[in-house]
């Protein structure tokens, strides 16, 4: 795998409203971005780039807590497709994708569509809503290419702009250099470290099949989703981790594994006993003498 390399995004807000439409274009890509909230959907709609073929991705809250429930699209053009979605009531914001020199076509879109559907099934961060898996499009050679590189500029703009649905978390031949916490209670072990969207837990964590009678209803709700979509795999002695996941906190990992209530900073801890919590500690604490000196 190739390192990271920097790049910038430049965000603009036409209506001058911090909660506006959220326009998103990135160096070196023909690509352009729009952050909708779904009471400014007008306000995208009207825009010429509305009339253009391209992919979307509709999120909301899921009632039931949980990972946000999420609908994944292609369209030409898009903006009528997403006055018709008015009619989904769970989305609060849309996500919309196209080409600022026109090259995307239906047939690019409709690959784009696919691999993405694809990602977020893998992924299991979010509540696919989509009936239709994504078609399988047949593309020459150099579309493809051209596809599958929007898709990776694409892919990077999504997880600064909030919207982490499509990331695989760094696992732990990847992530080699990184300090790992043990986590230990009745029926509940696991591995995992902390990673730039909360704490990931290595694939073969076990958790504890019940909760106690005081843990909240959401997080009892967040878990059932999680076996719902497979990340979690029932067995006889309990819940099997059934690949790298990465929780939104520390606290959130610890409650999925114990079933109970947990301060994740608290339960999380090195081999040699130290908590997160301290090492967080020390680290603010030695970021803090190297400012001052």
């Amino acid at each position: 795998m190739s390192p990271a390399r920097p790049f910038a995004l430049r965000l603009f807000v036409p209506s001058g409203m911090p909660d506006g439409m959220r326009i998103v274009e990135k160096t070196n890509w023909s690509g352009i971005g729009f952050v909708v909230p779904r009471s400014q959907l007008k306000e995208f709609t009207q825009r010429p780039d509305a009339g253009r073929p391209g992919v979307y991705v509709l999120a909301g809250p899921d009632p039931e807590g949980g990972a946000d429930r999420v609908y994944i699209g292609e369209a030409d053009p898009l903006g009528r497709r997403l006055e018709q979605h008015q009619a989904r009531e769970f989305w609060t914001t849309a996500y919309a994708f196209t080409s600022k020199d026109g090259y995307l076509n239906k047939a690019h879109a409709q690959h784009l569509e696919a691999r993405l559907i694809r990602l977020a099934q893998e992924a299991k961060r979010c509540r696919l809503e989509n009936a239709v898996q994504g078609r399988t499009i047949t593309l020459a050679e150099m579309d493809r290419a051209e596809a599958d590189g929007f898709l990776e500029e694409l892919l990077l703009c999504c997880p600064v702009l909030g919207f982490r649905a499509f990331e695989q978390p760094t696992g732990k031949s990847a992530a080699s250099s990184l300090r790992l916490f043990l986590l230990k209670g009745p029926e509940a072990s696991g591995q995992g470290f902390e990673s730039p969207g909360g704490f990931t837990v290595l694939r073969g964590a076990r958790g504890r099949t019940d909760f106690v009678d005081s843990t909240p209803a959401g997080w009892v709700a967040a878990r059932a989703q999680l076996v719902s979509q497979g990340v979690f795999l029932e067995e006889s002695a309990g819940l099997v981790l059934a690949q790298d996941y990465e929780f939104s906190s520390p606290s959130q990992a610890a409650v999925m594994l114990l079933a109970r209530s947990a301060n994740g900073r608290t339960e999380w801890r090195d081999a040699s006993g130290v908590t997160l919590k301290e090492h967080q500690e020390r680290a603010a604490q030695a970021a803090s003498v190297e400012v001052e000196e």
